[in-house]
């Protein structure tokens, strides 16, 4: 009798799985032809705003009546269900057509399940990516950035006197101690605050892809204003543009393929990120080959540069944050990840320098050099690399940053100014690159003398008066052979 029951057990429940696993769903995706974008078949792309159609197809091998289609959305302050009703009367064969419309830029799922009374007969998600609305301002910020980066690097080249450089590298402790924070301690930062606060993969990805860039402009412009050494943040950024076309490739294939998960349009364009590293070089070699070819030219270049970065600024704040403001609905968590992780740099650029037994104004350098990461290059490869909405989803970060820093580091300049002229007055004036240069011209011309023994040093006239006698035609000459006098 038990084994009697068994067996009618397992019969029962092949016929409840042979009639569950009877209905099929099909789901076809409207066509949109504005969508250039649509290469991934798995994936139904939205924009903003607007309505695309999705129509389920539900078939049937069994006769089963009483089904209902039920349509929901993951997140709907990401995408919504137009029709009136989430639920849909199935008729076998007949196609149902659920209007999907875009609200914000993300990427979630709907969920179909297909019920018949109490009983779930079949649970399907589709992926739907919802894109930003194409506007005329993004473009002109976009381009505005562009620009704004090309001139950041043609101007740095403009600086990169090589006896400037040559001098740095003579004792390149600084140089060394700037590349293994910006290199080795910041993606592994960047890593571990994105695990910390359990960002999303795209934002994960925007904060490690920061976190693997060199140095950029906005710390040169830093160390100047807060008088540190500006010699060894611009040869710092030199070297760490150069070194980043190794190492920033091998920082996002170690750390953001991490959280590519099942979307495959997350994956690191290598190619695209290295042949944008290389275009890099060319500023800067059109910067340097200006200096030694035209330098009148490049003084007026460095002339125009606080002009010229005060206009970009203005103008990239203006059109950035209404063609950006997206990135102020951000979560708390991406907020919070993008305000430490330059802070938190900075720190540990400071300490791990201290150390090491650097001076304190070198110590800042670095510190500025490692916390301020080239955010602008984040933004441009991000936004060239990766395909919609994943390149906004992960610009978010960069956007971030970059705000954050520029505020950070304007506060943090303006109560140095306050603390310099109300309680501490200091009388070191910052050296600029020219005095730099002139001091390593005299420096030179003080070698080749030392160095060289037949060299015919300079005589010095010295009128002496002996008591009340005034020798107008016995005016005593003493040659005062010292090179030291060739000194200020």
């Amino acid at each position: 009798m038990e084994k009697l029951n068994f067996l009618l057990r397992c019969l029962l429940f092949s016929l409840l799985i042979s009639e569950t696993f009877a209905v099929n769903i099909t789901i076809y995706k409207f066509p949109n032809n504005d969508d250039d974008d649509d290469n991934d078949n798995d994936s139904l792309y939205v924009t903003e705003e607007e309505i695309r159609i999705l129509e389920v197809l539900v078939q049937d091998t069994a006769d089963i009546s009483d089904l209902t289609l039920v349509a929901t959305s993951t997140d709907e302050d990401i995408f919504r269900i137009a029709n009136e009703s989430k639920t849909f009367s199935v008729t076998i064969n007949e196609t149902i057509e659920i209007g999907i419309l875009g609200v914000f830029v993300g990427i979630e799922d709907i969920k179909l399940k297909l019920e018949r009374g109490d009983d779930l007969l079949m649970n399907v998600t589709q992926v739907v990516k919802v894109k930003r609305k194409d506007a005329i301002i993004v473009a002109i910020y976009t381009w505005t950035l562009t620009a704004w980066l090309v001139l950041s690097y043609i101007t740095m080249g403009c600086k990169m006197d090589w006896r400037i450089i040559r001098e740095k590298l003579r004792r390149p402790y600084g140089v060394l101690i700037g590349a293994f924070c910006q290199f080795i301690i910041m993606p592994a930062l960047s890593f571990g605050l994105a695990k910390l606060l359990n960002l999303d993969d795209a934002a994960a990805i925007g904060l490690v892809t920061v976190g693997s860039c060199p140095g950029g402009w906005l710390s040169n412009v830093f160390s100047l204003l807060l008088d540190v050494d500006f010699v060894l943040s611009l040869t710092m950024t030199f070297i760490s543009t150069v070194l980043a076309l190794g190492f920033m490739p091998l920082n996002l294939y170690l750390y953001a393929d991490k959280f590519v998960g099942d979307n495959e349009d997350l994956e690191t364009p290598f190619f695209d990120i290295m042949i944008q590293l290389v275009s890099l070089v060319i500023p800067v070699l059109i910067g340097m080959t200006i200096l030694y070819k035209l330098p009148k030219v490049a003084e007026i270049c460095l002339k125009c540069l606080k002009p010229c970065a005060v206009i970009l600024i203005i103008i990239s704040l203006g059109l950035g944050i209404p063609a950006q403001f997206y990135v102020f609905y951000s979560d708390w968590e991406i907020w919070v990840a993008a305000a430490c992780l330059p802070f938190i740099g900075c720190f540990l650029g400071y300490s791990i320098s201290k150390i090491a037994r650097m001076e304190l104004k070198s110590s800042v350098t670095i510190s500025l050099e490692t916390g301020v990461q080239n955010s602008l290059l984040a933004i441009a490869m991000v936004g060239i690399s990766y395909p919609k909405p994943e390149s906004d989803l992960i610009g978010r970060v960069p956007l971030l940053i970059a705000l954050l820093t520029l505020m950070e580091g304007c506060a943090v300049t303006s109560a140095k100014v306050i603390i310099q002229k109300y309680f501490w007055k200091s009388q070191d004036e910052p050296e600029d690159v020219k005095e730099v240069m002139e001091k390593e011209d005299k420096h030179e011309m003080m070698k080749e003398i030392n160095g060289n023994k037949n060299a015919v040093l300079p005589t010095v006239s010295v009128a002496v008066q002996v008591g009340e006698e005034n020798f107008t035609n016995g005016t005593t000459a003493i040659s005062l052979d010292n090179p030291a006098f060739l000194e200020d």
